[in-house]
């Protein structure tokens, strides 16, 4: 009976929790808060496989990956506007006794930042940027300020990044977004995915106003459809 009230309890507040984190932050006077859910769609007409299906059981498919549209992954939701400059992310070179890879596959940063690759490895790598026409050596320990990297001396071997040119936020398992203290007036709000199609929605921000606005990405739909917007 002790451990039942208890876990009622214990329910009751992780309820409450929840629901605390999820609710938008509200802004500083003359300001305006933008939140809302990114959600993946699947192609109009197409039935995603289940993982126990029996064809994902062959070899010659073992290390294919049903993509999840319950959950971004990766993605950005941004404005267009001012960056925040001097933001510094890294990237590392990094092994083990089956393979060299770079961590992380993904990153963002503001844009006009730096992205830095570390190599932890033991031996010399040589990295490409191809977007900025940068090829460079890496040795042992070396930091050196790089954007966007390929291993050169490594099959398929890649990582990347995206510079948001304004505000912005990462989604990875929360579809949940929300951009705070924004200045009134007319924005474009924008998501970016490195596997689907990039949406838009020209959003209207009041002073003091929080709103709301739910977006859609997925294959097949234009940069500028996404779902209607909740004031």
């Amino acid at each position: 009976m002790h451990f039942a009230r208890g876990f009622r309890a214990w329910s009751a507040l992780a309820l409450i929790g929840l629901a605390c984190a999820s609710a938008p932050h509200a802004p500083t006077p003359g300001r305006g808060t933008l939140f809302g859910d990114l959600r993946l769609v699947p192609h109009a007409g197409v039935t995603m496989p289940d993982a126990g299906d029996p064809t994902y059981q062959d070899r010659r498919v073992r290390d294919a990956r049903i993509f999840d549209y319950s959950q971004p992954g990766f993605a950005v939701v941004y404005l267009e506007g001012s960056p925040t400059p001097g933001e510094r992310v890294e990237i590392s070179i990094r092994a083990n006794d089956f393979e060299t890879r770079l961590a992380p596959s993904w990153l963002a940063l503001a844009a006009g930042g730096t992205v830095a690759v570390h190599n932890t490895t033991a031996e010399p790598h040589t990295v490409s940027c191809p977007s900025l026409s940068l090829v460079a050596a890496v040795a042992p320990g070396e930091t050196p300020g790089a954007h966007s990297v390929f291993l050169l001396d490594r099959p398929q071997v890649e990582s990347g990044f995206f510079a948001a040119p304004g505000p912005y936020v990462v989604l990875t398992r929360d579809p949940r977004f929300e951009l705070r203290d924004l200045p009134p007036g007319r924005v474009e709000l924008r998501a970016w995915h490195p596997r689907l199609p990039p949406v838009t929605r020209s959003v209207e921000i009041g002073a003091d106003q929080v709103l709301r606005v739910d977006l859609e990405m997925g294959v097949g739909r234009s940069a500028e459809e996404s779902s209607d917007a909740n004031h």
